[in-house]
């Protein structure tokens, strides 16, 4: 409370019925940014998992092609990719002198139940030698 010029104490400008209104303002806002929070954190996974798929396939490919071997592609890309990739998988062939890496996982959701269900698949190709 402040005191005015005769002494006396004075309420804030607000009135008395406004009390609360802040904590209800955020009450109300707070799901709204809690929601965007989410998306922007499972955008950065899918960032992430795009990457980390895509050096794997790389991994693979530059690996079996130097190896001049199509079946070294699945061992060195599985070692490339992450643990909390979901659902890995790895293909290789060889293809017009060239190995050909293919890798696909699926991207992780942060809340189970929530049906955000990306699968990220990335192809290398690389000559053999």
């Amino acid at each position: 409370m402040t005191r005015g010029a005769s002494g006396r104490s004075r309420r804030s400008a607000a009135a008395p019925g406004d009390r609360g209104g802040v904590s209800l303002e955020f009450a109300g806002v707070l799901p709204s940014v809690l929601t965007v929070i989410f998306f922007c954190l499972e955008f950065l996974l899918v960032g992430i998992t795009v990457e980390r798929v895509e050096n794997a396939a790389r991994t693979g490919a530059r690996v079996a092609a130097q190896r001049q071997e199509a079946g070294a592609c699945e061992t060195a890309a599985m070692q490339a990719m992450p643990g909390w990739l979901n659902e890995k998988k790895v293909t290789s062939a060889t293809r017009d002198g060239g190995v050909v890496c293919r890798v696909r996982a699926k991207v992780p959701v942060l809340i189970k139940g929530v049906p955000l269900d990306f699968t990220m698949t990335r192809t290398v190709e690389m000559p053999v030698g």
